[in-house]
């Protein structure tokens, strides 16, 4: 095993001097501000660890080990022959524990934004070995997912949903029989004019009515309408919309609770059934998300924590300057 001391050895001498001379200036006798004084107090260890039982040290820098997990790691990302790749992924190790040598010798280990992206590894990690092992797949988490299912039964059968598009000449509760006659008169002149034609959308239905409605004196109501079940819709609307053969077409004339109605079906849901594999692989996301919360609060648990908030702070904070 190579052992290094003061100099990179082996290591590119290009690499070596670009990355360590921002930081230590490459060994250079320039004139200019030097390193900057080291700290009184013994600096923060930020040496790479070893990632497995069996990792192997390779080389040194200053007596600090480097692992082959690491130049196998940069390895993969490296151009060329094996020999190059395995020469560049040693290149980049050692470059990378000469600057963490350089940065303690600074004081930076203790920056508390190096302490927050420690912080943040080890949280990641404890995910990453403990609940993402734990909980990968539905399998998993069969009670759960057989719990989840129970309440969701009806996911496996869509139902039919319609979305429409409807043009309405208003009938007051208390209109006197002429503003009837004539709404009747004027729906039943749009669905004429309408009947038979393919590809039609909701504005070409309001264009009609409108047009028709012009200088009648009735009211004209003209809008879409979310998808929606036979059975959430008013039995007339609903009758009329369900008995239209295709997407793009219109009904005849009808008297809804509102008035004399002409509806176009301009889209939405066909029924179908689901598998059981589908609607879990649709819920799991969701389920697992909430298996987190308890996973998190199981572990407090454990350890006995107690947790208190200072909701005053909290109702104070500033949240306005994160955006």
């Amino acid at each position: 095993m190579a052992t290094m001391h003061t100099s990179p050895g082996r290591v590119g001498g290009v690499l070596a001097c670009a990355l360590v001379g921002a930081v230590a200036a490459c060994g250079s006798s320039g004139s200019g501000a030097g390193p900057a004084p080291a700290p009184a107090r013994a600096p923060l260890v930020i040496a790479t660890p070893r990632l497995t039982a069996d990792d192997v040290q390779v080389a040194a820098v200053n007596g600090r080990p480097v692992w082959a997990s690491c130049v196998a790691a940069q390895a993969r990302t490296a151009a060329g022959s094996d020999e190059a790749r395995r020469a560049a992924g040693l290149d980049q190790c050692v470059a990378f524990e000469l600057l963490a040598q350089a940065a303690e010798a600074r004081g930076l280990a203790a920056a508390p934004e190096v302490a927050e992206a420690a912080r943040s590894a080890a949280v990641n990690r404890l995910v990453e070995t403990d609940f993402e092992q734990r909980y990968r797949t539905p399998a998993d988490m069969a009670p759960q997912v057989d719990a989840m299912m129970k309440t969701n039964e009806w996911r496996l059968h869509v139902l039919e949903l319609r979305a429409s598009s409807f043009a309405r000449f208003v009938v007051p509760n208390d209109a006197p029989p002429d503003v009837e006659r004539k709404a009747r008169a004027l729906a039943e002149q749009l669905a004429g004019e309408l009947r038979g034609q393919t590809g039609l959308f909701g504005v070409h239905l309001a264009e009609a009515a409108n047009r028709i409605a012009e200088g009648s004196g009735v009211t004209l109501a003209a809008a879409d309408f979310r998808a929606a079940h036979h059975d959430d819709l008013v039995e007339a609307y609903a009758a009329a919309l369900y008995s239209i053969p295709e997407v793009g077409r219109t009904s005849e004339a009808f008297r809804s609770p509102w008035g004399w109605d002409v509806v176009l079906w301009n889209g939405g849901v066909e029924a179908h059934e689901r598998s059981r594999d589908e609607v879990v692989a649709e819920l799991f996301p969701e389920l697992r998300r909430r298996q987190f919360a308890r996973w998190a609060v199981q572990i407090g648990k454990q350890l006995g924590v107690h947790i208190s908030i200072d909701e005053a702070a909290v109702a104070q904070l500033d949240t306005e300057a994160a955006r």
